[in-house]
């Protein structure tokens, strides 16, 4: 019996607990987990401004959090998005379908009635890459 290949865990300084992502290898293929973003910045905090501000923030962490893993937006074929005012929907689709383009993944949107740091919005990606 061959032995799998590890799991390899992407840790990200500030966060203890849990990994940024965890990429799972399957043979050629490889599926990453990647836990949940909001939009902060550098120092941890909410990034200021619009609820578009705070998205485009999270894509951007979202992105740094796929490099890391060795993979990008092509690859990802699952979010969930957790939108604490489902009002600001529409504008979380239309940074989504300019993030993705036409490669869309599989999504699906929870209203919530809070989340951590005071984000107003949160994503979490499934994405899979060739080894």
């Amino acid at each position: 019996m061959s032995e799998a290949a590890p799991l390899k865990r992407i840790l990200n300084e500030r966060d203890r607990g849990f990994a940024a992502a965890v990429v799972v290898p399957l043979g050629d293929r490889s599926m990453i987990f990647v836990s949940g973003e909001v939009g902060r910045d550098a120092s941890g905090k909410i990034v200021a401004g619009s609820f578009e501000t705070e998205t485009r923030q999270l894509f951007a962490n979202l992105e740094f959090a796929l490099k890391r893993a060795g993979a990008a937006f092509k690859d990802v074929v699952r979010i969930t998005a957790y939108v604490k005012d489902l009002a600001d929907y529409a504008v979380y689709a239309q940074v989504r379908n300019e993030i993705f383009g036409s490669e869309w993944p599989a999504s699906a949107s929870v209203g919530v009635s809070d989340l951590l740091l005071g984000a107003r919005i949160e994503i979490d990606a499934v994405a899979v890459t060739t080894s």
